[in-house]
């Protein structure tokens, strides 16, 4: 079921679940993403095959292992939403 209470405007979040990975896939701007917090770090990957070789990507440490696995639902809104600034900031520096 899609998530409407977005983190922040343009980004859909169709599902988010788990413990040891949490994971969650939607769009950021209409790109396909998929998120992973696992271990000691958490991933975003926007655009592309987002899993296997997406066309940007951020990786952020977390704790220690396995910390990143345990997150909250509400974290996991939050770093893709900080995720999702750093894309945009980066497209922008591209685009100028």
């Amino acid at each position: 079921m899609a998530d409407h209470a977005l983190p922040m405007p343009g980004i859909i979040i169709e599902t988010l679940a788990g413990q040891c990975p949490v994971e969650a896939e939607g769009t950021i701007d209409g790109e396909p993403f998929y998120f992973r917090s696992r271990g000691a770090h958490w991933t975003l990957g926007i655009g592309g095959e987002v899993i296997g070789d997406p066309r940007w990507q951020y990786r952020e440490p977390y704790g220690t292992w396995p910390d990143a696995g345990y997150i909250t639902e509400e974290q996991a809104r939050r770093f893709i939403a900080e995720g999702a600034a750093r894309y945009r900031a980066a497209a922008e520096v591209a685009d100028a």
